[in-house]
C-alpha cells in the first residue's frame, strides 16, 4: 500500500495538483504557527524596551546639560 502511494509515475495532473495544493498548505500553516510562536515569546520577556531614538535622547542629554552649564 506504501508502495502504492510513492510511486507516482501513474499519477494524472489532477493529483498532482492536488499534491502541490496540499504540500503548500502543510508549509503555510507550519510558518503561521511559527511567526504565532515567536509572537508569543516575545510578549512573556516583561524588561523589553525598543530603543527607537537613541540619537535624540543623546542631544536632549546634551542641551539639558549645556543649560546647566550656562546657569
Amino acid at each position: 500500500m506504501l508502495s502504492d502511494l510513492i510511486n507516482t509515475s501513474g499519477w494524472t495532473h489532477e493529483q498532482w495538483l492536488a499534491a502541490c495544493i496540499l504540500v503548500f498548505a502543510v508549509l503555510s500553516v507550519a510558518v503561521v504557527l511559527r511567526q504565532l510562536l515567536k509572537l508569543f515569546r516575545m510578549t512573556k520577556k516583561t524588561s523589553y524596551q525598543p530603543n527607537l531614538r537613541p540619537l535624540r535622547r543623546r542631544q536632549i542629554k546634551v542641551k539639558t546639560e549645556a543649560v546647566d552649564q550656562d546657569e
